[in-house]
């Protein structure tokens, strides 16, 4: 496989391989945000096949901020327990296991008490109030305790999720945040509430326990701007001691389906100028795309809908399949709720061959 399989040290943490299984809602969680025996199969048949790094799909951090029925909690310590029985079995298994951390803010479906960066109207006639300081503070803690959860059940690892409009995104892009206090405005204001997080977590967990950042590479509003205030955030990110960078974006949902390894241009230049390690994620869906991101220089490789498709998606690309049979039709986000049981359209010819 080249050097997808070449190990890489994220700080004290050691990977066998360069490939990551990104975030991805499983729908798989049970009603009450608790790891399911289901949730513990697709995790062990993932780190029986290959993949290095797990990150869990997003796990909520706070009451008021669930984004799916389905999703695990972290918000009190009856979630420890059950991530614990994951992390072992992957650890039996080789791989390296990391909890994604989350708050969906006004996207969120357990309040009616939606918050946001600024208000503004939202979708059905709702409406968004902006959130105090005060709040935003008891969300950071809510994050750093989660995270102290997250390492009594053994795992590697938090990442917090800063991408796909989700709160800690929208404080990041100017797009949502028109904020006119420490929190808004310029890039250094954008990026606090992501860096007092990090400190909050390094402080309570130690240093040496890694924390990742997913996020969005680009933006709806000056994107060319942007993409400098990336650089700035990288190397802020750089500063507190970030293990990895994964890079997504704001547009996936709606690109071609014979689109692949999206986003990689803006990726190589900001690896060339902010020495630090990265993932990509976004249309890679052979041992080809693979390659090609690590010869650009990036340092590992995520996949997500591939793996829904087919989670032991890397024994077959080894065997020699020529790629995923993903096809980017993004109906693994709804075909859980039409049919329980299900995550993917082709799920069930895959399995009668």
């Amino acid at each position: 496989m080249g050097m997808v399989d070449e190990p890489i040290e994220l700080g004290k943490l050691r990977v066998r391989n360069r490939i990551v299984r990104s975030a991805t809602h499983s729908f798989l969680g049970s009603p009450d945000g608790m790891v399911t025996p289901a949730e513990r199969e697709m995790y062990d048949t993932l780190s029986k096949n290959g993949v290095g790094l797990i990150v869990t799909g997003h796990c909520c951090v706070a009451r008021g901020g669930r984004a799916n029925e389905e999703q695990i909690n972290v918000y009190d310590d009856s979630a420890i327990a059950g991530l614990k029985s994951v992390a072992d079995l992957v650890h039996v298994n080789g791989a390296a296991f990391v909890v994604q951390l989350s708050h969906a803010g006004p996207r969120a479906i357990d309040t009616d008490d939606y918050a946001d960066v600024t208000a503004r109207a939202l979708k059905k006639g709702r409406t968004a109030r902006m959130l105090t300081t005060g709040e935003i503070h008891d969300i950071e803690r809510h994050f750093v305790d989660a995270a102290a959860r997250v390492k009594a059940a053994g795992a590697d690892g938090v990442q917090l999720h800063a991408a796909h409009s989700y709160l800690l995104s929208r404080f990041i892009d100017p797009t949502f945040n028109t904020r006119d206090d420490e929190y808004g405005g310029n890039r250094e204001n954008r990026f606090r509430i992501v860096a007092e997080i990090v400190s909050g977590i390094h402080e309570k967990c130690g240093d040496d326990f890694p924390v990742l950042l997913k996020i969005n590479n680009d933006t709806k509003t000056n994107d060319d701007a942007y993409e400098d205030d990336m650089r700035y955030m990288l190397g802020e990110a750089k500063r507190l001691g970030v293990t990895l960078v994964e890079l997504s974006g704001v547009d996936f949902l709606n690109l071609p389906r014979d689109a692949r390894v999206y986003y990689l241009d803006r990726a190589k230049r900001l690896r060339h100028d902010v020495d630090m390690p990265l993932s990509l994620v976004g249309g890679v869906r052979s041992l080809g795309d693979m390659e090609r991101v690590l010869a650009a220089g990036i340092d590992m490789v995520s996949m997500s809908r591939p793996f829904v498709c087919e989670p032991d998606i890397i024994t077959r690309l080894k065997n020699g399949q020529e790629k995923s049979n993903c096809l980017s039709c993004n109906r693994c986000f709804v075909i859980a709720h039409l049919h329980p049981g299900m995550r993917c359209i082709r799920q069930r010819k895959l399995h009668k061959k």
